[in-house]
């Protein structure tokens, strides 16, 4: 019995020292399980949140898929809302820059192109979109207006809510009723010659409208040979027969309601700026689109035309513009018969 005896003691001596070592190896294993268990865990959050993210990034092609009108409106007013926000800066910025330059001698030249354009078209716009945006702003009004504004752009909206293609086609459309009245107002100004009393002047303007009714243009010095006659009877604003004034109006796309004669000088103003502008950062600075609109601005159908046409009448254009003063503002406001008549991409619109 001792042996075996003095073998259980032995044994009771050695079991703490196995089962420390066998604590200690569990201890380290569940510490790796542990650190195992935290990786895939944070792998799998990882996994799971670039998913999310990924989903949310393509969210608007899912809803596209799914309600694709929706969406399309989505966009327009989305877009057109961040443009109209950075006109609106760049407005504000061009009136604090010109209310600098007065107080040191300067004006509104000394804006650039994009910023002049952007001054004069800015308050129109404004004012058109307000409404929607002002109805939209009520409980549940947005469903309504919103719908209604995409389906009629042209009326409810300003330009930046517009695509590209649908700014050439209401360009047209506008240009095409302005056409329509460059014969009548060609009338007037023919009705007027027995009131030119110099009989030198008589002949001038008798052989640019003769030209003119032949389907030709005169140049610009024969144009700027009889200035004078826009300067005094007939032609002053203040000569101008109310139906000559209506149909002048008409071709610059304005209203015929109101201060009529007070309107056509801003016009001419706003032109005779712009025409400063252009001449001296150049025609050929310009875009395309600029082009386009520019020709628009001016008289001239753009639609099939090359660039280097466009071009050319816009310099003739200006080259008539330095000359006119706000003695001879009614001058500018004439030049669409004068240098645009007959202008094949014109004539094609008159019915």
């Amino acid at each position: 019995m001792f042996p075996n005896n003095r073998r259980i003691l032995s044994c009771v001596r050695i079991a703490p020292y196995v089962c420390f070592r066998n604590a200690s190896n569990e201890g380290v294993v569940k510490k790796k399980v542990q650190e195992v268990g935290h990786k895939v865990s944070k792998e799998i959050k990882s996994y799971a949140l670039t998913k999310y993210v990924n989903y949310v990034r393509n969210y608007d092609k899912i809803l596209e898929v799914r309600f694709p009108r929706a969406m399309k409106v989505y966009r327009v007013f989305s877009v057109g809302i961040k443009d109209l926000y950075q006109d609106t800066k760049t407005f504000v910025k061009a009136k604090s820059l010109i209310r600098n330059a007065k107080k040191n001698g300067g004006g509104i030249h000394s804006l650039g192109l994009k910023e002049i354009d952007i001054f004069y078209r800015m308050p129109r716009e404004m004012l058109k979109v307000s409404p929607v945006l002002l109805i939209s702003a009520l409980p549940f009004a947005n469903y309504i207006i919103f719908p209604l504004a995409y389906v009629l752009p042209k009326q409810l909206l300003s330009t930046h809510f517009w695509s590209l293609q649908q700014r050439r086609d209401f360009a047209l459309q506008d240009h095409k009723k302005s056409v329509q009245h460059f014969r009548p107002t060609f009338r007037c100004m023919q009705a007027r010659i027995p009131s030119v009393n110099d009989t030198d002047l008589t002949k001038k303007l008798s052989k640019i409208l003769s030209k003119l009714a032949s389907g030709v243009h005169p140049t610009v010095e024969e144009i700027l040979e009889v200035k004078i006659l826009f300067q005094r009877e007939p032609f002053h604003l203040n000569c101008l027969y109310p139906r000559h004034k209506n149909q002048l109006l008409k071709v610059h796309g304005m209203h015929t309601l109101w201060s009529r004669r007070r309107r056509l000088s801003q016009r001419a103003e706003e032109i005779l700026n712009k025409d400063k502008v252009l001449e001296r950062e150049g025609v050929t600075s310009l875009s395309l689109e600029e082009l386009r609109s520019a020709c628009y601005t001016r008289g001239l159908n753009p639609s099939n035309m090359r660039t280097e046409d466009m071009v050319k009448y816009l310099e003739q254009w200006i080259a008539v513009s330095v000359h006119v003063d706000p003695a001879t503002y009614s001058l500018v406001l004439h030049c669409p018969i004068l240098l645009a008549y007959n202008q094949p991409t014109n004539r094609v619109l008159i019915q």
